[in-house]
This record gives structure tokens, C-alpha cells and sequence, in this order.
């Protein structure tokens, strides 16, 4: 990928309702995005978002077969390990299923901070 002359990559994908959308995102978030498996590379200036915001939800609620990451009970809702607040991104690694209850608790914590308190 090359950055644009402000060191942006451009981000484009669909809304949930299949809108399309675009934006301009640094080269380390769309290097983070690419190698997470949340987009793929177009071109050296582009990359596309896998996922609108219901699927990609969708996907991680199957994927985790709806059984938190916390405490092992139902799952529908989910959790950032690295809190967005903190500079996480919403990616495949970085995402997990989780009961309300734990997601609740956990809020803005690291997961280390919040696993420790348990």
C-alpha cells in the first residue's frame, strides 16, 4: 500500500442497508485492518472493508458459537480485549463475544486489568 501526499490509505465498504461508503485512514490502521482480516488490499492506494457492521457482528457471535469470552455463559453482545477508548479497532483478532453482564463490567478496562479484578 502507498499513502496518499497526507499519508492516507483510502477506506471504502457498504453500510449495512448496502450503501457505499469512503474514507481516509492512516497506512498503520489500514496495515492493522489488512492483516486482521477485516479488508483486503484493491490497490496501493485502497483497501476494502470485509464487513458491514451487522455482518461483521454476525460473524464474531458465530464464530464464538455465542458463548462469552469472559465467562463462558450465553453470548450476545460484542467486546473489544483492547478498548476502542484505548486504540483498538474493530477487527477479527481484537473482538470476542460476550455476555452483557461481562461487557458491562469490563467497559473501557484492558482485559489484563479486568481479569486481574476477577
Amino acid at each position: 500500500m502507498r499513502p496518499n501526499r497526507q499519508g492516507k490509505i483510502r477506506m471504502r465498504g457498504r453500510t449495512d442497508k448496502g450503501s457505499r461508503w469512503h474514507q481516509e485512514i492512516d497506512l498503520e490502521l489500514a496495515v492493522t485492518l489488512v492483516q486482521e482480516h477485516a479488508a483486503v488490499v484493491v490497490n496501493r492506494n485502497t483497501i476494502r472493508r470485509l464487513y458491514s457492521n451487522k455482518a461483521f457482528r454476525r460473524y464474531i457471535l458465530a464464530r464464538d458459537r455465542h458463548t462469552c469470552f469472559f465467562c463462558g455463559n450465553y453470548g450476545d453482545t460484542i467486546d473489544h480485549l483492547l478498548p476502542r477508548a484505548k486504540g483498538g479497532h474493530t477487527t477479527p483478532v481484537n473482538c470476542v463475544c460476550a455476555c452483557n453482564e461481562c461487557n458491562q463490567s469490563k467497559a473501557d478496562r484492558n482485559l489484563e486489568d479486568f481479569i486481574g479484578d476477577s
